[in-house]
């Protein structure tokens, strides 16, 4: 069975629509391949809450001042709280010029909040660099790489840190905030089960699948954690899952169902691919993600290798190598 999206949120880029009551997804458009960030606008008699904050640039700032008049929201008044679900550039990178504008505390997991400040407040990319000559790629493309996707970030100077298991008053309801690590290691999803309401984040995408790499500040096994978070949150109750891209949709178990395949093919394609013999992680990332990519898709597309075949590793059916450079081969 293949999940399909909802007739729900189908409005152009740059706009706002309603997908519950008191709920507004507006479409912010992005400057790379994914086109737009999913953010939500949630109504509540003391304000509203803001879930996430996209990219910080013009476009991204203008879709926001039309889509919160549409939803009857006025940034500069009637905003509560900010919620940032990851650190990710497209979805806290306006959090600083929204939270200016709004006036509104910008809320984010505990755990996050350093993290954001230490990977974003600097453009040094040499350790990135050094990084992706290690698993394969050539240092020229390696250095103009690093510096396409290591970048400094003008993040709010104050977050409220947030913490798992806690309620945050949403609208008219609650959620419950989850940890659900993977595709960023503190990125958290917002279960409001009363309205039956996941605010998934980038942890459950439909049409396309969250990017889970192994970064250098990633912790060990990303793909592991992500696919037992995947497994917790199967039976979840929610009906409307609303995520940081791509459409809505409304099947959670069977979309859960599908990640779980889709990762279990791109592990054992790759195993296939070293079981030749010893491959850097950059030439697999060539075999697996064919096509023309830009430089930022390619180190996210070898982060994204690097966490599947250190997942074989810890499963037995690869083995790493490392001395000047890192090489794996089938176990």
């Amino acid at each position: 069975m293949t999940v399909v999206p909802s007739v729900l949120a189908t409005q152009p880029i740059g706009e706002a629509a309603p997908v519950a009551e008191g709920v507004w997804q507006l479409k912010l458009p992005v400057p790379f391949p994914l086109r737009f960030v999913c953010v939500y606008l949630v109504e509540g008699n003391d304000g509203w809450t803001l879930v996430d904050a996209g990219y910080d640039y013009p476009p991204a700032r203008a879709a926001w001042e039309a889509g919160a008049a549409t939803a009857g929201c006025d940034l500069g008044r009637d905003v509560d709280r900010i919620v940032v679900t990851h650190f990710h550039p497209d979805h806290i990178g306006a959090a600083r010029w929204l939270g200016e504008k709004t006036g509104a505390l910008v809320c984010m997991m505990e755990r996050e909040i350093p993290f954001a400040h230490k990977l974003w407040g600097s453009s040094e990319t040499g350790m990135f660099e050094e990084y992706l000559v290690r698993h394969g790629m050539d240092r020229n493309m390696a250095e103009e790489a690093a510096a396409v996707v290591r970048y400094a970030l003008s993040l709010p100077e104050e977050m409220v840190p947030i913490r798992p298991g806690e309620k945050l008053p949403l609208g008219e309801s609650a959620a419950r905030i989850v940890h659900a690590p993977g595709h960023a290691e503190n990125q958290i999803v917002l279960h409001d089960e009363a309205r039956g309401i996941l605010f998934a984040a980038d942890h459950l995408l439909l049409g396309i699948t969250s990017n889970i790499g192994l970064w250098p500040e990633s912790e060990p096994h990303p793909l592991a954690r992500y696919l037992e978070s995947l497994e917790g949150m199967r039976d979840l109750g929610a009906d409307l899952v609303l995520p940081g891209h791509g459409s809505v949709f409304h099947d959670l178990d069977g979309r859960i169902e599908e990640l779980m395949f889709h990762h279990e093919e791109r592990l054992e394609t790759m195993r296939r691919v070293i079981e030749g013999g010893s491959k850097a992680p950059y030439e697999v990332s060539r075999v697996v993600s064919r096509g023309t990519l830009t430089l930022h898709q390619r180190c996210f597309a070898l982060a994204e290798t690097l966490a599947h075949l250190d997942h074989l590793v810890l499963e037995g059916r690869a083995e790493r190598v490392e001395n000047e450079s890192v090489v794996f081969w089938a176990a």
